[in-house]
């Protein structure tokens, strides 16, 4: 169906964000916008804090910068000597209208769909949206596509909270609500059926006046900054691998041993691989701190658990990561993780662990992290999160199917089919334990890869996705391991990675690994040949 589209806007200048919806929205097929509304109230201007955080935290070309909005080439205004807003939208033949006002309300006689989008109980347009949640201190901000006819939730998309900055809270979450407008449209005028809400994604209820004052937001983002600025300048992340030997899945790391990189980097990302000859090849990403940007390597585990250092595998301009295998008619192939090139690449191996030819750019023109093939049903399937320009990568979880790993790659009709930080971004290889089919999923709340949520997956057809969380692991199997956000197995042994928070200050290691099951005595013996740990 052609889907004609009015918004209603607040009197004056509005957020850049706004102006560029508009904009897309007009764009897009099947949608004609055919009017604006002006409201007779205009947007509060910034307060004293909120101007101190855009100065600190939200410099440059900000979507939240107030801009005057004109209307488009042949769009019609409507204005109070034109009547009611809703004789108004019926001349104009509306069909949706989209109420960005900063009190948004039903038209009684308006069109069947009247939307806004709420951000932590408020609306997006609201200077204190997506405040209450960093005031509060709660780790996680919802973002709603919301129907004013009823209060159903069209759609919603839920974040780790920025503790340090409530406007790039705003920002963060508003590039996500963009994009479920643009998809609401999209579906509307494809079947005529608007979305349907995602019951795993919790409300949000915004706070008092009292507690999103500018006296109290400045307190707290003041000692949320002198916080963060200390942990960064006493501590550095590091990410180490944890081996855990067996025929089985482990799904317990307190049974691995630990591998620590050299002081100067850190590993990520393991993906495993039966080794010629016995063992295995643990596949990383290896990052080191001065550089910036990172390359894949292996390194050997042998069938007597001791291992060699690693081996470079691939390096390229852009930045690589998660290096996903899979094996497929006769031969292993490998998806690395090339989101900084805007693109899903697939290559063959011609030679383990470091001969690798590039076979084909399956997907181009899109950020997309973590991509995993599996087979399922008699399809191939791809998961990866998509981002939304200014989002966080770790919040939207996208499936395509194909017939092949060389596609055509189709995207799922529900996309995203997971719009939760909690259990989105993937973390390792599908698997079946217990005659259930497991995805390995980030927990990205509070913290980027916080944690593991292994997701069964119930339901995967071209139109259907349904998951729920089988089991959680979680950190602090050891004093000191802060996070563990990738699981890969294959026979005989299972890897994950983990990550700790060291001293900047303190003694400076080898730029030899360590590994050990248990934290080594000081003094103790470096092992980086890979002999075991005594």
């Amino acid at each position: 169906m052609k889907v004609r589209l009015a918004v209603f806007l607040p009197a004056g200048p509005v957020p850049s964000w706004v102006v560029r919806l508009v904009g897309d929205c007009a764009a897009l097929p099947g949608i004609t916008l055919v009017g604006l509304l002006r409201d007779s109230a205009t947007l509060p201007e910034p307060d004293w804090a909120d101007r101190v955080d855009e100065l600190v935290f939200d410099r440059g070309a900000s979507p939240l910068r107030h801009v005057s909005l004109v209307a488009p080439e042949g769009v019609a205004e409507w204005r109070p000597e034109l009547g009611t807003p809703s004789a108004w939208l019926a001349g104009q033949g509306c069909d949706v209208l989209l109420d960005l006002r900063a009190a948004p309300a039903l038209l009684a006689d308006g069109p069947a769909e009247q939307w806004t989008l709420m951000l932590a109980g408020r609306p997006a347009v609201d200077p204190l949206a997506g405040a209450a949640p960093v005031v509060t201190g709660s780790d996680s901000t919802v973002i709603r596509l919301e129907a004013l006819r009823g209060g159903e939730v069209l759609d919603a998309s839920l974040g780790a909270s920025c503790t340090f900055s409530i406007r790039r809270n705003r920002r963060r979450a508003i590039a996500k609500g963009m994009g479920m407008v643009r998809r609401a449209l999209l579906r509307l005028a494809d079947d005529g059926m608007t979305p349907r809400g995602r019951s795993t994604v919790p409300a949000t209820a915004p706070a008092s006046a009292a507690a999103t004052g500018a006296t109290t937001r400045f307190a707290t983002l003041l000692q949320r900054t002198v916080s963060r600025s200390a942990v960064k300048a006493l501590s550095r992340e590091q990410w180490g691998l944890a081996l855990a030997f067996g025929d089985e899945i482990c799904l317990d790391p307190a049974r691995a041993t630990l591998i620590e990189p050299p002081a100067d980097r850190f590993w990520a990302d393991p993906m495993v691989w039966p080794a010629e000859g016995g063992g295995w090849w643990v596949f990383i990403e290896e990052v080191i701190y001065k550089e910036g940007k990172g390359t894949l390597k292996a390194i050997r585990v042998k069938p007597d658990r001791s291992w060699a250092p690693p081996v470079p595998v691939m390096e390229r301009p852009w930045h690589l990561s998660y290096p996903f295998l899979f094996a497929w008619n006769g031969a292993l192939w490998m998806v690395p993780e090339s989101g900084a090139n805007r693109s899903v690449e697939l290559y063959r191996c011609v030679g383990l662990p470091d001969k690798w030819e590039k076979a084909a750019d399956i997907l181009t023109g899109i950020d997309m992290v973590d991509a995993t093939l599996f087979e399922h049903d008699g399809r191939w399937w791809l998961l990866g999160n998509v981002t939304e320009p200014g989002a966080d990568k770790h919040d939207e979880l996208h499936a395509y199917y194909a017939d092949s790993p060389f596609g055509p790659w189709q995207p799922h009709a529900a996309n995203p089919v997971v719009a939760d930080a909690r259990f989105a971004r993937p973390a390792g290889p599908l698997f079946e334990h217990d005659g259930k089919l497991l995805r390995p999923a980030q927990v990205c709340v509070p913290e980027y890869g916080h944690a593991l949520s292994l997701r069964r997956i119930e339901t995967l057809t071209p139109t259907e996705y349904v998951e729920h969380t089988e089991q959680r692991i979680d950190p602090g199997w050891q004093p000191g391991i802060a996070c563990v956000h990738t699981l890969s197995h294959q026979a005989g042994l299972t890897v994950f990675d983990y990550l700790t928070r060291r001293s900047r200050f303190a003694a400076v290691r080898g730029r030899r690994p360590v590994a050990y099951t248990t934290r080594a005595p000081e003094g103790a013996g470096d092992n980086s040949d890979g002999t075991k740990a005594q």
